[in-house]
């Protein structure tokens, strides 16, 4: 007999009030859960990166092949902006980091025509053409309307220069805000995305007995879904930028480096660096020249 099975066998002989008060218990224990969730601030300031070598440091029974991905990752990189974990981490993370790139490049002489460029492809794709292709994909206009006015008045803000990055960064932390909008129109562009080519996507869901609408609407539209590959491809793609994933998640260095995953197009103009530890994302910041 497996711990499941032990588990179930105990519950099953517990009395009606003994399971009240186990699922009260349990109830208690994920409010607690919430509760914490929610004091974390959506999108955290840059924090230096030795912060997440002490994080694991600190923690209990800490696998040392953590510890030793946190070592490869100090070599590399500087910062690491935190995202809350709510589920949502995937999507705040991409646009963050996009629109830092833009707000970034913009105050560089050398990028601030091409960032220019590519802010505005942006802007123009998500107007119209993100527009006709969800509502192509089956998503009714008056119920997606006020998101998607949200993410391209943001970005249009963004390219024209009346975004600072200070104000975007308190703008991405007010709750029930626009970071939640974007959030839930990106899932959105990334459902139609995959329900465009369900033949191409079919292969790569993991759970089984869904098609790519089912998978969709179980996985990808709801908000606090987390992401996986097959939607951080999507997005990536959508977007046509570059999504380069380093993998903090246990598994043993191979070659001195942690594993590493790239999306989107490789020429893109925009590359974005996150980090992935099991179940969440934040953003990398590379160690400058």
């Amino acid at each position: 007999m497996d711990n499941n099975d032990a588990e179930e066998t105990a519950e099953s002989n517990l009395s009606l009030d003994d399971k009240m008060e186990l699922n009260r218990q349990n109830e208690a224990r994920m409010e607690e859960i919430e509760r914490d969730i929610k004091q974390q601030a959506l999108t955290s300031d840059r924090v230096p990166i030795f912060e997440l070598d002490q994080q694991y440091k600190d923690e209990a029974g800490s696998d040392s092949n953590f510890r030793a991905g946190v070592a490869v990752l100090k070599q590399h990189y500087s910062y690491i902006r935190m995202v809350r974990g709510d589920g949502n981490c995937y999507y705040r993370a991409f646009l963050y980091s996009l629109v830092e790139r833009i707000l970034e490049q913009q105050q560089n002489p050398q990028h601030a025509s091409s960032a220019k460029v590519e802010g505005e492809r942006i802007v123009s794709w998500l107007k119209k053409e993100s527009w006709d292709f969800v509502l192509a994909n089956g998503y009714d206009e008056m119920t997606i309307e006020m998101f998607h006015d949200a993410i391209v008045e943001l970005l249009e803000r963004v390219t024209s220069g009346q975004t600072k990055l200070e104000d975007f960064h308190l703008e991405m932390n007010a709750e029930n805000g626009t970071s939640d909008y974007c959030t839930w129109y990106m899932r959105v562009i990334t459902a139609a995305h995959l329900k465009s080519d369900p033949g191409r996507f079919l292969p790569f869901i993991e759970q089984p007995g869904l098609d790519v609408q089912q998978f969709c609407r179980r996985e990808v539209e709801p908000m606090g879904k987390e992401c996986e590959m097959l939607q951080a491809l999507a997005l990536a793609e959508a977007f046509g930028v570059k999504v380069q994933i380093e993998y903090l998640d246990g598994h043993e260095l191979v070659n001195g480096r942690i594993a590493q995953h790239t999306v989107g197009a490789e020429n893109a103009a925009i590359h974005l660096t996150l980090l992935y530890r099991p179940g969440h994302y934040d953003i990398l910041y590379p160690i400058s020249g």
